[in-house]
């Protein structure tokens, strides 16, 4: 049993409710993508993103998924990118049920974010 496991079966939170949570927040709107193309315009006319005024979105464009969860839920180590969609996915569920927010290291314990590839 992770440290994840153990908080979501304490505040009665699924893994699907998180994954489902994850993935509507996550979801790009029409302004994110437009924003997104403004940086995109950007980038092709060499200016900078606040010459363009063109700030980047909050949002990552895709929710955290089944499998992501289940390698989370095992105790094995997610990239921080993870971590952070579930954290944010878990808060908003937490403050639907009016309970108080948590920090990441309270989720995933001493178990280390997942290393990249080197380049």
């Amino acid at each position: 049993m992770s440290t994840l496991t153990d908080f979501l079966s304490s505040n009665d939170i699924t893994p699907e409710a998180v994954v489902s949570q994850s993935k509507a927040m996550e979801r790009y709107s029409d302004a994110d993508r437009a924003q997104n193309v403004a940086r995109a315009a950007a980038r092709r006319e060499k200016k900078s993103y606040d010459d363009a005024q063109a700030p980047k979105t909050a949002k990552y464009g895709r929710g955290v998924t089944q499998r992501t969860m289940s390698t989370a839920l095992a105790g094995e180590p997610v990239s921080r990118v993870n971590r952070k969609k579930i954290t944010r996915a878990v808060n908003a569920i937490l403050t639907t049920k009016k309970k108080d927010t948590v920090e990441a290291p309270a989720l995933f314990g001493d178990v280390a974010a997942r290393k990249g590839k080197k380049k």
